[in-house]
């Protein structure tokens, strides 16, 4: 059984577009012309258990709304869709308690009570048993380095300490499908850090199953084994971080830094100058004579570091969205 299946997957939004003013907005009650905006379009997505995925894409591209879907927070125009084999949207007590779904948008604490008191609301709200809360309870707060702050209220926290507590709260009843959407937004380095290495370790267990979104590249590279693009609704990329990095018209970029004189044509030779600070240039050259190019640098330069990298993951993902 797939954590995750969905087939032709579709989400179209609808409004009454009107003028500007209140003519405009007079008229639009009597004469409105609707108009339809497909936000997710014909999604295909297999998911196995254990996986963890980067889901990215611009603003409005159909992340968050695909979330939803598959959460079943909303109900597809078209398509269908099974996580853990349930249908979402009929939002059974026994699928409920498989998923989670955590955003980085908004708050799922009470403002006023200390986490601990609001991990024992958990408890109830989710039916757990006391040997199984008590274990959870520790192992997790454990992991999220949260146990200082405990019975401070949330009020009192900053943003990426009150972020640790919630994804503590979403997995006290130890959910098998994680929906992260944006965790790490406007938080700082250290919380980014804990966050990361959070999921890492949950993703370890291979029991968990995480769709993860960010902005934050650094965030799919760390804890992704598999990202999918989508752009304008539809997944226009599925595949390894390895796969991305290897496909067809991108170039790899040597960095290197002289150790004695050089002159630009010289340099100008064996690629194309991306970067040049001092002794140190960056170099873009085809992939297949990267090692070749090195090879040369070293054999006619006084070299005193040299490194060979793929483009940056943001440049190759940016390529697909236009």
């Amino acid at each position: 059984m797939k954590a995750i299946l969905a087939r032709n997957l579709s989400k179209t939004y609808w409004f009454y577009e009107k003028e500007a003013g209140l003519s405009g907005s007079i008229k639009a009650l009597f004469r409105g012309i609707k108009v339809f905006v497909e936000a997710v379009k014909e999604i295909n997505l297999d998911v196995d258990v254990g996986e963890v995925v980067g889901f990215i894409g611009l603003n409005g591209a159909g992340k968050t709304t695909t979330l939803k879907m598959l959460s079943g927070i909303l109900h597809p125009t078209d398509g269908h869709v099974e996580v853990m084999g349930f249908s979402p949207f009929r939002r059974e007590k026994a699928f409920l308690k498989n998923i989670t779904f955590v955003t980085g948008q908004r708050n799922r604490l009470f403002w006023d009570l200390p986490a601990e008191e609001y991990f024992h609301f958990c408890k109830i709200v989710f039916e757990i048993p006391e040997k199984v809360f008590q274990r959870n309870l520790r192992n997790l707060i454990e992991l999220a380095d949260i146990g200082n702050i405990l019975e401070i209220p949330q009020r009192n926290l900053s943003t990426g300490q009150r972020k640790r507590c919630e994804l503590v709260a979403a997995l006290l009843h130890d959910p098998r499908v994680i929906f992260l959407d944006e965790p790490t937004n406007a938080i700082d380095l250290t919380n980014t850090r804990k966050i990361r290495e959070f999921i890492r370790e949950k993703r370890k267990e291979g029991r968990y199953t995480i769709i993860l979104t960010s902005h934050n590249m650094s965030d799919i590279e760390q804890v992704c084994d598999r990202i999918v693009i989508i752009n304008r609704g539809r997944i226009v990329f599925d595949g390894s971080i390895r796969d991305l990095n290897h496909i067809d018209g991108f170039k790899k970029q040597i960095k290197v830094v002289f150790n004695g004189q050089f002159t630009l044509d010289q340099v100008k030779e064996l690629g194309e100058i991306r970067k040049m600070d001092g002794q140190e240039v960056l170099l873009e050259v085809e992939p297949d004579r990267a090692a070749s190019i090195a090879s040369h640098l070293f054999a006619n330069f006084h070299i005193k570091d040299i490194s060979i990298t793929d483009p940056p993951l943001e440049e190759i993902i940016e390529s697909y969205y236009y």
